[in-house]
C-alpha cells in the first residue's frame, strides 16, 4: 500500500529524504508504504527474512540483540532513525536484532523492490538513502567507540560509577573527600 497524503507530509519531513530537493523528495516519498506500530509489537525480528529497510516517523522503537535465551537492548530509536539497513543491503543475510515499539507510532517503510528500481533509473533518491544510512551507521560507530572508551576506562580506573560521572559530566569529589 503506498503511503498515503498526511504520512506524505512527514515523510518529506524526514531526515532519510532531507537533502533531496522537493519534487524528488516527493517522488521518493511515494514509493514509501507507512505503516502503523502500536507498543509492545515486533517491527522486526531476529532470523527473519526480509529486505525493507524502516525509518521511524512517529513514537519510538528499542533494539534487541539476542544472545541465547537472552535478550538485550541496545538501542532506542526515535522518530528519524533508520533500522533493517544490515539485512536492506545484503540481501543473503537475515535480521540481526529484534525491534520492538515502545509507543504508538508509524514507520515508513521502503521496500528493496522500490529502491532497486531507484538504483536502476540512476535515481538521485536511491543515493540520497545510501547517503542517510551511512550518516547514522556513522553516528552509531562513534556512539559505540565512546561506550567502549567508557567500559575501557572503568577496568583502569576505578568504579562504574565514576565511568558514569564523567560520561555524563558530573562532578567527583577530590580522592579522600566524602559528602556528609
Amino acid at each position: 500500500m503506498p503511503a498515503q497524503p498526511d504520512m506524505v507530509e512527514m515523510l518529506l519531513r524526514s531526515p532519510l529524504l532531507a537533502d533531496l530537493e522537493a519534487s524528488l523528495r516527493q517522488d521518493l516519498a511515494l514509493r514509501f508504504e507507512t505503516r502503523p506500530f502500536t507498543k509492545g509489537q515486533t517491527l522486526l525480528s531476529t532470523g527473519a527474512d526480509g529486505r525493507a529497510l524502516l525509518e521511524i516517523l512517529a513514537g519510538t522503537a528499542e533494539v534487541y540483540l539476542r544472545e541465547g535465551a537472552h535478550r538485550y537492548r541496545v538501542a532506542q530509536l526515535e522518530p528519524g532513525a533508520i533500522t533493517g539497513e544490515g539485512a536492506f543491503f545484503n540481501g543473503d543475510a537475515p535480521r540481526t536484532a529484534d525491534v520492538v515499539g515502545t509507543s504508538e507510532g508509524i514507520v515508513a517503510v521502503l521496500p528493496w523492490t522500490a529502491y532497486q528500481a531507484l538504483a536502476l533509473e540512476g535515481h538521485l533518491g536511491a543515493l540520497a538513502i545510501e547517503r542517510a544510512v551511512m550518516t547514522q551507521l556513522g553516528h552509531r560507530l562513534k556512539e559505540t567507540n565512546v561506550r567502549l572508551t567508557a567500559l575501557l576506562d572503568n577496568q583502569k580506573t576505578g568504579t562504574f560509577e565514576n565511568t558514569f560521572k564523567r560520561l555524563f559530566n558530573i562532578p567527583t569529589a577530590a580522592p579522600g573527600v566524602h559528602d556528609g
